[in-house]
């Protein structure tokens, strides 16, 4: 059903794929780099931009469709 109107929950998802990367950044990484623990900074900050970039991308996908 291309560009019609439909229900689902993919802009719940794309929100919670933004906000979570951004949390992550904002919070953990801060955390863990006061904290002094390199590994645990780099997978935080791994795992933020990756959910920052697939939400985007997904909303991006999104409008495309």
């Amino acid at each position: 059903m291309l560009g019609g109107y439909t229900i689902g929950y993919l802009y719940y998802a794309i929100g919670l794929f933004i906000l979570s990367g951004l949390l992550i950044i904002y919070i953990d990484v801060e955390a863990f780099k006061k904290a002094k623990q390199k590994k645990e900074w780099k997978v935080s900050r791994f795992i933020g931009w990756f959910n920052l970039i697939t939400g985007c991308i997904t909303l991006i996908g999104n409008w495309v469709i």
